[in-house]
């Protein structure tokens, strides 16, 4: 009944059999891990009776379906009184770059800067 089935995928308190193409798997990917990283996934997968190929698979063909990465990001939080201000003051020009000096490339800002305190151009 399920020949063609392969890992199970969870999903919310679901279970998935995701089946396999009719072709056999000969795509790889490479990459570099921390070994301290890999172990623990690789505990973490076992116990789920995955192997870290295995459990990849089961990434992939769940970001396939969802059209995305199959859990929320989120960034990192800012909450620090100095990001704080800095991006009050990011607002600050977005909301009105013309009173804010601006540079047409880099050469400019850094003949501006005059980091050395001598009166050179780049």
């Amino acid at each position: 009944m399920f020949a063609n089935a392969t890992i199970m995928e969870y999903a919310e308190s679901e279970v998935i059999l995701m089946t396999k193409p009719s072709t056999t798997k000969t795509a790889n990917i490479n990459v570099r891990l921390y070994p301290e990283l890999k172990a623990e996934a690789e505990s973490v997968f076992a116990y789920h009776g995955l192997s870290l190929p295995d459990a990849i698979t089961v990434f992939l063909n769940h970001a396939c379906r969802v059209g995305g990465f199959p859990f929320e990001l989120k960034g990192a939080r800012w909450n620090d009184p100095e990001s704080l201000e800095a991006l009050e003051e990011s607002n600050q020009i977005m909301a009105n770059p013309s009173a804010y000096k601006g540079y047409r490339n880099a050469v400019e800002l850094f003949n501006d800067l005059d980091l050395d305190g001598e009166d050179d151009e780049v």
